[in-house]
């Protein structure tokens, strides 16, 4: 099974611990839980950037929604580049480290690799600065989060898997579909998330999570089929550079506020999935409406189009916009999903 990331906990060794707890053996990377950006994502990253002096609000708004989030720009005159942004990564895989060291070793998980998450700089830079700060500001957000990837491997080497999250990317691809692949090749969506794997140091390690979003718990859109989330995910695999491994990509099968659909039409284009035999396909379909029996039966729909068994089960984002006990409630479903 598979943990996006975000958990809603008081802390950080609270957020792995109950993970631990409530995944078994069953789990392949171990999240942080995110904890100190749980509830709103993106929102701490850009407060940061504010608080030091390089982002400034254009437009207030409140966290809320996409629409009626706050819209920064580029304070004045300062030049926007990779070294004058700390996006927190670094900091929090130093914090993380040692609690996943003691727990990896308290509870004889050897097999079990951390897991850091971040945005694409595609996706910072349209959240941040909206549409029109993209082509501007998205290659000074690539080196900032690439400088921070390579701190992190200086820390920690091979042991921590670097997830890519890519939601503005995959939220334009729905929102344009069925003329999502025109959109995707104008915009080098999986090319930019590919290279961003580049321009890291080589062997790092790799996941990619499409996302939809869950601001509220609610999707920022939803998809008529999984054809753009199969597009996106096959581009990002087609660019991807050889020598940085590229362990998984977790598609939404599902989204905060909306189950997944009881129809096979809608994952039949996962047929046309085409990773490569070294990356997983994790399924994020686990949602807490459905009945386990019905769970069941949309794993046997997921697979069935794919004409294999699923790499891993998860949810279709990260649990920190849920109730604690629900939250808790999907990872234990999502472990007995694996275990069937």
């Amino acid at each position: 099974m598979h943990l996006v990331g975000s958990f809603p906990a008081e802390s950080t060794a609270e957020a792995m611990e109950t993970l631990i707890d409530r995944a078994g053996g069953r789990l392949r990377t171990l999240p942080t839980g995110e904890v100190r950006r749980y509830e709103l994502y993106i929102q701490p990253i850009i407060e940061d950037l504010v608080a030091q002096g390089v982002l400034e609000v254009r437009r207030p708004g409140v966290w809320r929604t996409s629409r009626s989030r706050p819209l920064h720009r580029v304070r004045r005159g300062v030049e926007l580049n990779g070294t004058a942004m700390d996006l927190g990564y670094l900091h929090e895989a130093e914090q993380a480290a040692p609690l996943f060291e003691r727990l990896r070793a308290e509870r004889e998980l050897s097999g079990v690799t951390l897991q850091l998450g971040m945005p694409t700089p595609f996706t910072m830079a349209f959240i941040a600065l909206g549409p029109a700060g993209v082509p501007r500001y998205r290659s000074a957000f690539a080196a900032a989060t690439v400088r921070e990837i390579a701190g992190i491997r200086a820390l920690l080497g091979d042991g921590v898997v670097i997830q890519l999250e890519a939601t503005a990317e995959l939220v334009l691809s729905a929102l344009t579909q069925p003329l999502h692949r025109a959109a995707e090749a104008a915009l080098e969506l999986g090319r930019g998330i590919a290279d961003l794997a580049a321009a890291s140091p080589p062997g790092t390690r790799f996941g990619v999570h499409l996302c939809l979003g869950s601001m509220g718990n609610k999707a920022r859109t939803a998809m008529r089929t999984a054809q753009p989330l199969v597009d996106l995910a096959n581009s990002v695999a087609r660019h991807w550079p050889s020598d940085r491994p590229l362990e998984y990509v977790h598609g939404p099968l599902a989204a905060g506020d909306i189950p997944p659909p009881r129809r096979a039409g809608f994952y039949a284009p996962l047929g046309e999935l085409s990773l490569g035999p070294e990356t997983a396909f994790y399924a994020g379909f686990v949602h807490d409406e459905p009945s386990s029996a019905q769970q069941v039966q949309t794993l046997r729909m997921i697979e069935c189009a794919l004409g294999a068994r699923v790499g891993g089960v998860a949810s279709a984002c990260g649990l920190g916009r849920r109730p604690r006990a629900v939250a808790e409630a999907m990872v234990t479903r999502a472990a007995e999903l694996a275990a069937d």
